[in-house]
């Protein structure tokens, strides 16, 4: 069986930021399809392609599985509390949450960001492959996540078909942020508990500067497990 792909269509910063900020304010489905319809003609002149992207946005922000809803919630509470850059934590959040093929591309990336300074395209599009199949469909579905951290800075090209890190990475402060974060990222990777070390620079936020301490850590959502001497093992409260 194949694996669903999905991610077809570049998204932009400034449209994620236009449907967080419409939900609260909208009361149907319909009503919120109108407005991210009319929001995208700005952007996107081809139907088919705002259809695509619309589909992106919904399904990052909107048509949000039950069992991340809380997590939802919680990021559209605190959505313009955060800075202009930390709140670009909350959209790839989301996306790793809604989107598995972006979830597995960038932690590809993540790891070899850690062994090299530059990731050749071939070299990414060969995994990519590997894991969803040599189809047309997963081609586009690589240049449009490309495109997208592109256009986030969470990569850059400096060399044609060669992706690099940024020279400044967002650095996430708000502890707010951080517990969600944390939360988010125990939940993609479908673990019981995480080291507290693996938090720290993990692969998939290589865009970011994130560190948590167990101080930090709301102990009525998150559990502190000490293995051994050295190891603080965290999972979430059930």
């Amino acid at each position: 069986m194949k694996k669903a792909v999905g991610f077809d269509q570049k998204i932009l910063l400034h449209q994620l930021d236009f449907i967080a900020r419409e939900i609260p304010r909208t009361e149907s489905r319909n009503e919120l399809y109108e407005k991210v319809e009319e929001f995208l003609t700005a952007d996107i002149a081809g139907q088919k392609s705002r259809l695509n992207a619309r589909t992106i946005l919904f399904k990052i922000w909107y048509l949000v599985e039950d069992q991340h809803l809380h997590l939802q919630k919680e990021a559209l509470h605190f959505f313009d509390e955060v800075t202009q850059e930390e709140r670009k934590v909350l959209h790839w959040g989301m996306t790793l949450l809604a989107y598995p093929f972006f979830t597995d591309l960038v932690k590809e990336l993540g790891i070899l960001f850690k062994i090299q300074d530059e990731v050749p395209s071939e070299q990414l599009s060969r995994k990519m492959k590997s894991l969803y199949g040599d189809r047309r469909r997963v081609e586009v579905s690589i240049s449009a996540t490309m495109t997208t951290l592109r256009f986030w800075e969470a990569v850059v090209s400096e060399k044609r078909n060669t992706q690099g890190l940024p020279s400044i990475r967002t650095v996430i402060r708000s502890e707010r942020l951080k517990q969600w974060t944390a939360e988010v990222l125990i939940r993609v990777l479908q673990v019981t508990s995480l080291p507290i070390e693996d938090f720290k620079d993990h692969p998939l936020l290589f865009p970011f500067r994130y560190d948590i301490t167990t101080d930090e850590l709301d102990k009525n959502r998150f559990e502190i497990i000490r293995q051994g001497v050295d190891m603080r093992m965290i999972s979430l409260k059930k």
